[in-house]
């Protein structure tokens, strides 16, 4: 009986130092991948914010009474 569970207790600690060391290589994976892209990463453009204008928000309201309009014509 004390060999079923010193065999029970090697395959715990086994299975759990598998699992320990393949999520300790997935994060150093993940970590080395992210310095990669940081450092070939382009930065993007920095592009002014401009205002909402009464006309963009026109321009949206007729863009989305077309969409619902488009569903309710096919779903009719």
């Amino acid at each position: 009986m004390e060999n079923l569970v010193s065999q029970g207790f090697e395959l715990a600690i086994f299975g759990m130092g598998t699992v320990f060391v393949f999520l300790t290589m997935l994060i150093l994976a993940t970590h080395c991948m992210s310095l990669l892209v940081q450092k070939f990463e382009r930065e993007a453009p920095k592009q002014p914010v401009r205002a909402m204008t009464q006309i963009d928000n026109h321009h949206i309201f007729t863009i989305i009474s077309a969409a619902i309009a488009q569903h309710k014509n096919k779903h009719s």
